[in-house]
């Protein structure tokens, strides 16, 4: 995908045309403390410094979900991409970061669904609410300080419009709705570099507007069955883009740090919040560091994964086959920015990954423990790599979050581990008198390693034991329990034949063994039965 700010043909382009770029120029905050973090800024059309202008914490708003359907991929690489920046900021970079969303529970597509499922729209956008969160959670997905529905702000929203309208920035339209007026905005287009002609006297009938690039702030109400709320323009609700710039405001007031969504928000609904909220603050700049992240596609499919392409994946369905963590590693290894390929192969990759940093785990702890012996190891060569390999690692982050760079490094990192820890060992005496110097510098490396996973919100790194069981799709407990009991089986046959006492005392400390982990079998003339207690004797 391309990373210019230039959208490709739609509805929107025959009213456009490129603006020059001295008149939209971003412009850096001039107050405050650069962090040392370059961002991509849409709006500049590259990377540029970050500026937090308060010491004390930065403010983060995201553009939260339309709930009339269950989350899919789509969303969920978003919000995943998005948890990872922002764990970022706080644990890397230790950012004090106060994070809100908001909820749409008001809007055509629920008012629709209503409709075709004969629930009322409240109770639909309650259900699909939950649901959404309860996603999140089993994604690992940090949950914002600030959650607001918009039907609980309905004052706030009625008093941003009538704001503006007084400004005279916005109109009444000829049916009954209030709309901004784009032609009165100087700086419209910025974040898309496009620029709507003059369409004044343009009115299209149809819509009610003056200027067909016009967009609605109240959408006045069709008819008595459709839910509404009374403002001083009559009956109406809310129009989507004016919704994430009040709630935002009455957050966090005139100016924003960052502003998160998906690259399908960026225009027109980011460029429109952008236009009203610099219209009712009364200012140039609104956002300071908008985010966008990369569409998801399924491979072999060039349209975007969406509901009324009908193309989605639920995370449910997702989740039978791979595991969160798999999906994060996936979304870690595709810079934030980026268009995401959802395939087997990408999903295999993934997996892999995860696997290459559990066996370096697992060869760690039994190095660690003297089950492992290793060749000779200079502990100055590992603390060097390390040093090198930690300043790469800021130096990733710092250059617009870039996450697959960072865990090529701590790849790197865990293979020159592996490799000296599963060489053969340099003679017994020697292993003696070196061991020691060096299982400090493995030690630090592993420690490393485990610290950056758990940054980028790997759940794996939170078991002390990695090879614990992650999910029931990856692991077969029966299968690995009558494997167990078929080989007692041999050995007590043996023992039977052979009357032989110390087979017999073996298969009484294996029958021990599981039932130390809750699980007791018994032994019968044609087999072996077990069935697990759950309690560890």
């Amino acid at each position: 995908m391309s990373r210019s700010c230039f959208l490709k043909p739609n509805k929107y382009w025959p009213l456009a045309t490129q603006r020059f770029a001295s008149q939209h120029q971003w412009q850096q905050p001039t107050i405050g403390k650069d962090v040392g973090i370059r961002i991509y800024n849409c709006t500049a059309r590259h990377k540029v410094p970050l500026i937090l202008s308060n010491n004390t914490y930065a403010t983060w708003y995201t553009c939260g979900p339309t709930v009339y359907d269950s989350m899919h991929l789509g969303h969920a690489s978003c919000y995943v991409k998005l948890d990872i920046i922002q764990r970022i900021l706080r644990e890397h970079f230790n950012m004090n970061l106060v994070t809100a969303m908001n909820v749409t529970d008001i809007d055509d597509k629920i008012i629709q669904k209503s409709v075709e499922s004969r629930k009322s729209w409240r109770e639909l956008s309650r259900f699909y609410e939950s649901e959404f969160w309860s996603d999140l959670r089993l994604l690992n997905v940090h949950e914002p300080n600030i959650k607001l529905r918009v039907t609980e702000q309905m004052p706030y929203i009625v008093e941003f419009i009538r704001r503006i309208v007084e400004q005279g920035q916005a109109y009444e339209g000829s049916d009954g709705s209030i709309y901004f007026d784009v032609n009165k905005c100087a700086n419209y287009g910025k974040l898309q570099k496009v620029n709507l002609l003059d369409t004044a006297g343009q009115t299209t009938v149809k819509d009610g507007k003056m200027s067909a690039a016009d967009f609605s702030l109240w959408k006045a109400q069709k008819n008595e069955k459709e839910p509404s709320w009374t403002t001083p323009w009559g009956a109406g609700r809310p129009g989507w883009h004016i919704e994430c710039s009040t709630l935002a405001s009455m957050i966090f007031g005139k100016h924003i740090d960052f502003h998160a969504g998906g690259l399908d928000l960026r225009f027109p609904h980011h460029e429109n919040e952008e236009a009203q909220s610099c219209a009712y603050h009364n200012t140039q700049q609104w956002v300071n560091y908008w985010l966008h992240t990369g569409q998801l596609h399924v491979k072999g499919q060039k349209e975007k994964m969406s509901k009324s392409l009908k193309n989605t994946i639920s995370v449910g369905k997702m989740l039978q086959h791979y595991t969160a963590d798999e999906f994060r590693m996936a979304c870690a290894l595709s810079n934030y920015r980026n268009e995401m390929q959802y395939s087997e192969e990408l999903m295999q990759t993934s997996r892999n990954t995860l696997k290459r940093f559990r066996t370096f785990r697992a060869d760690c702890l039994a190095y660690l423990s003297g089950k492992k012996q290793s060749a000779l190891v200079e502990a100055s060569e590992l603390v060097g790599g390390l040093q090198r390999a930690l300043q790469k690692i800021d130096a990733c982050y710092k250059d617009d979050f870039d996450t697959a760079s960072s865990i090529t490094v701590l790849l790197d990192q865990a293979s020159t581990v592996n490799r000296h820890i599963n060489a053969a060992d340099g003679g017994e005496v020697e292993y003696r008198l070196t061991v020691g110097s060096c299982m400090d510098a493995i030690a630090a490396v592993d420690n490393a390693v485990q610290q950056h996973l758990g940054i980028l919100g790997f759940d794996f790194v939170k078991d002390s034991n990695p090879q614990a069981i992650s999910t029931a799709s990856e692991f077969d407990l029966d299968g690995l329990v009558e494997d167990f009991l078929q080989s007692r089986r041999s050995i007590r046959e043996l023992a039977v034949a052979a009357k032989n006492k110390e087979l017999f005392h073996i298969c009484d400390d294996l029958r021990n063994c599981l039932r130390q982990h809750g699980i007791d079998i018994q032994d019968h003339s044609q087999g072996t039965s077990w069935q697990f207690s759950g309690k560890k004797k």
